[in-house]
C-alpha cells in the first residue's frame, strides 16, 4: 500500500500561502516509519478535485486530503469525494449538534451555511475535530482509503494527534513497508567531499544515503525502506567512523532540546562577542536563554582608535569571570601556543561555565572551562567566493561548546585548525541518574 497526500485550495496552488500541512504530515509520517510516495496540490475546482481523487482511487493506497471543508461555496472537497464514490451526501446529526454547541459556547449564532460542514458522503466514517467546526471523515473509494481533514493547520494537527495518526498506523500495519530514517548533522565538510568520503560504502538492499546542505551544516540522511534494524545499525556504524570529525548531533538540530533531554542546563552567562558582530550571541541561544550581560565589540584594529581600544579593555576587565564566554582575536605568541604556521588568522574562544546536571534533588553542579584557538587561512571579515566567515565561526563556537557540555569530541572542520590550549571538566563522566 502506498501513502499519498492531497492538498487543496487556490491559495496553496497559487503560492499565496505555503503548504505547511503537507510538510507537517510528511515529517510526522516519516517519524512513524512511513514515507509518503506522492504529493498532489489541487485548486478549488470541482472537476480537478474529482480527477485527482479518481486517479488515486485506482491505486491501493492510503490518501490523506487536507482543505476545502469549510462552509463557503469554494469548499468543494466533500462534494468531489461523494461524486467520485458515487454516493449521496447525508446529514451527520451528531456533528451538527456539536457545531451548534461550539457556537453557543462562544456566544455566537451558527449560520445556515455551516450545515454544509455536517454533510458527509454516505458510508463515510466520521472523524471528530476537537478544535474547529469542520469534522473529518474516512471513505473507501475503489482500491484506496481516503482520510479527509480540514486545512486549518491548528485543526489538522489536533486531529492528527487525537485520531488520524492512530488510524493511519492501523491501516498501514503489515501493508506499508516501514521506513527507517537516521539523520546526522555535520559541520565543516562540503557536499562533494562528503560524497567522496562515503563513495565506497556498500549499502544494504533498499537503503539509500542522501544529504541536504543548510550552510554551514549538512544533514546526512540514511533511509531504509523495509530494511532490518541490524542493517541500519551496521550502516550507521560504518558512516560514523568516517564522519566523526564533523559530527554534531543526530535526529534533530535543536541543541537546547537535546541538552534538556540530557538534563543539562547552563547557569546564566556573560558573553562577549569580539569578532562575529553579534552572530555569536544569536547562536548561543541554541544552548541557553539566560544571559546576564551580552557585549559586542569591534575587533578590527584598523578601525579602532586609542580611546576605543581603552573602552574595550575596560569592558573586558569588568565582565564577570565566572559563567563567561568570550570570542576575541588571539593576541598571544603564535609559536609558543603551537599554532599552525600555514594559517595566519587566529581566534580564541574562552569559556568558564557553571552547569547544572540532573533533575530535582539529584541535580549536581559541574564546572567546565577551556581555551580553543581557531586558525584559518582567510580573514573571517573577508567575504570571498568561499571562505570561512564570521557566521561560520559563530556557529562553530556554539557547536564546540555543545560538544563540551555533552562530553563528546570536538568538531574538526577540513579547512580550520583547532588548537586546544586547555580543557577542564569537573565531572568528565556523566552521572547515572
Amino acid at each position: 500500500m502506498r501513502i499519498e497526500l492531497i492538498s487543496t485550495g487556490d491559495e496553496v496552488i497559487t503560492g499565496s500561502i505555503d503548504d505547511t500541512n503537507a510538510s507537517y504530515l510528511s515529517r510526522e509520517l516519516i517519524e512513524a516509519g512511513l514515507q509518503v510516495d506522492r504529493r498532489h496540490t489541487v485548486g478549488d475546482n470541482l472537476n480537478e478535485l474529482m480527477a485527482v481523487f479518481s486517479e488515486c482511487a485506482q491505486r491501493k493506497c492510503l490518501v490523506i486530503v487536507t482543505g476545502g471543508m469549510g462552509p463557503t461555496n469554494d469548499d468543494l472537497t466533500t462534494e468531489a469525494a461523494a461524486r467520485v464514490a458515487k454516493v449521496p451526501l447525508e446529514l451527520n446529526e451528531l456533528w451538527l449538534e456539536r457545531m451548534r454547541s461550539w457556537f453557543e459556547n462562544r456566544g455566537r449564532t451558527m449560520s445556515k451555511t455551516n450545515i454544509k460542514q455536517a454533510m458527509l458522503p454516505q458510508g463515510a466514517i466520521f472523524i471528530n475535530n476537537p478544535v474547529g467546526t469542520a469534522c473529518g471523515f474516512l471513505l473507501k473509494i475503489n482500491a484506496a482509503i481516503f482520510i479527509f481533514c480540514p486545512g486549518v493547520p491548528s485543526e489538522l494537527k489536533a486531529m492528527w494527534e487525537s485520531y488520524v495518526k492512530e488510524m493511519v498506523l492501523t491501516f498501514s500495519e503489515n501493508s506499508v513497508p516501514r521506513t527507517h530514517l537516521i539523520r546526522l548533522f555535520l559541520m565543516g565538510i562540503g557536499e562533494s567531499n562528503l560524497a567522496e568520503l562515503l563513495s565506497d560504502l556498500t549499502l544494504p538492499p533498499s537503503v539509500t544515503i542522501g544529504d541536504r546542505a543548510i550552510y554551514p551544516r549538512i544533514e546526512l540522511k540514511l533511509i531504509g525502506h523495509d530494511a532490518t534494524d541490524s542493517d541500519m545499525l551496521a550502516l550507521l556504524e560504518q558512516v560514523m567512523r568516517r564522519v566523526a570529525p564533523y559530527y554534531v548531533c543526530r535526529d534533530s538540530y535543536s541543541l537546547i532540546d537535546i541538552l534538556a533531554q540530557k538534563n543539562i542546563k547552563l547557569a546564566p552567562i556573560n558573553a562577549v562577542d569580539g569578532l562575529c558582530q553579534g552572530w555569536l550571541l544569536i547562536n548561543l541561544q541554541q544552548l541557553c536563554t539566560n544571559f546576564v550581560t551580552c557585549s559586542v565589540l569591534n575587533s578590527k584594529e584598523d578601525s579602532l582608535d586609542a580611546s576605543a581600544r581603552f573602552d574595550q579593555q575596560n569592558l573586558l576587565e569588568h565582565t564577570p569571570i565566572h559563567n563567561r564566554i568570550t570570542l576575541l582575536p588571539f593576541t598571544g605568541n603564535v609559536v609558543a601556543a603551537g599554532l599552525p604556521a600555514d594559517r595566519s588568522n587566529h581566534y580564541e574562544l574562552h569559556y568558564q561555565l557553571l552547569v547544572y546536571e540532573g533533575e530535582g534533588e539529584r541535580t549536581q553542579e559541574r564546572t567546565i572551562s577551556g581555551n580553543l584557538i581557531f586558525s584559518f587561512k582567510d580573514d573571517i571579515f573577508v567575504q570571498g567566493s568561499y571562505c570561512r566567515n564570521r557566521d561560520f565561526l559563530a556557529q562553530l563556537c556554539c557547536c564546540e561548546l555543545y560538544k563540551a557540555l555533552v562530553r563528546e569530541p570536538w568538531v574538526t572542520p577540513d579547512d580550520c585548525s583547532i588548537t586546544v590550549l586547555s580543557c577542564i571538566d569537573s565531572m568528565p563522566v556523566a552521572p547515572s541518574f
